[in-house]
């Protein structure tokens, strides 16, 4: 890895990051601000226990969910904070090869006295502290407005639950980065990066409507966790660690041998 080549990506993605990083404190402070009217309340219980079953089913509602605040952060908070992290993350791992085609300065760049394995490798390193930065700001903003809600908070299963959406956007970075360099444009990139993290969260949401959709369901990461068993203390599965940090893994290698092998100027 090069310091100048994570600067220089640092800058390209500099307007994302801050643009990622208000929705995702917006979304927080939006999704906590409303907790009290749905977190133990009787009257909301059985306003969704009067829903049609196939309606609770197909959107994946549960009423026992909002029974406790950290029922109400696994189903209603942690899934709209992390797709939003995962979209912006895979956008930056997709376009981390396929902007510099676009934009025509990949000669130029692969033309530099460094390999491409330390460009591509320095692209990631960058993505990778600003995919942080995000996480920790929005973990640090839940804890802080949780300690501040009243409602009884458990640390260490909010910790587990926050690593299991760590290890989600990971996956999603992984699969950007094994596609990057076969895209020519920036905007198919960031479109087809942030389209799957979106998609996997949409097949997750609708795995309870039928038996088809259950079965296509599969193929999302975001069913290798529990998310309302884990905040009840379950700890995360071997299946989710292997499954995401594999296709983190995978990807990247993918990424990095394509990048050698391909004539991208």
């Amino acid at each position: 890895m090069k310091w100048n080549l994570i600067r220089h990506e640092l800058r390209q993605n500099r307007r994302g990051f801050f643009i990622c990083l208000f929705i995702a404190l917006l979304f927080i402070v939006l999704l906590l601000g409303k907790a009290e009217a749905f977190v133990n309340n009787p009257e909301m219980e059985r306003l969704i226990q009067g829903l049609p079953e196939g309606l609770l089913k197909a959107f994946g509602i549960q009423a026992e969910s909002l029974r406790t605040f950290d029922g109400y952060l696994a189903t209603q908070v942690f899934p709209y904070f992390i797709v939003i992290v995962s979209s912006f993350a895979a956008a930056w791992a997709g376009g981390s090869i396929a902007r510099e085609r676009e934009q025509g300065t990949g000669e130029y760049l692969f033309a530099l006295p460094y390999s491409r394995s330390s460009i591509f490798w320095s692209k990631a390193a960058a993505h990778f502290f600003y995919m942080t930065v995000v996480f920790l700001c929005g973990t640090g903003l839940l804890f802080l407005l949780a300690q501040t809600s009243g409602q009884e908070v458990r640390p260490a299963d909010m910790l587990r639950l926050l690593l299991a959406g760590y290890l989600l956007v990971l996956s999603f970075m992984g699969i950007s980065y094994g596609l990057t360099s076969w895209l020519a444009s920036d905007r198919t990139a960031v479109s087809m990066g942030a389209g799957i993290a979106v998609l996997a969260f949409f097949l997750n949401m609708l795995s309870g409507s039928s038996e088809l959709m259950e079965k296509i369901s599969l193929i999302s990461p975001y069913r290798l966790f529990d998310t309302l068993a884990i905040v009840k203390g379950d700890n995360i599965t071997a299946s989710g660690w292997i499954l995401t940090l594999g296709l983190f893994a995978a990807g990247t290698a993918v990424g990095v041998l394509t990048l050698k092998r391909r004539d991208l100027c």
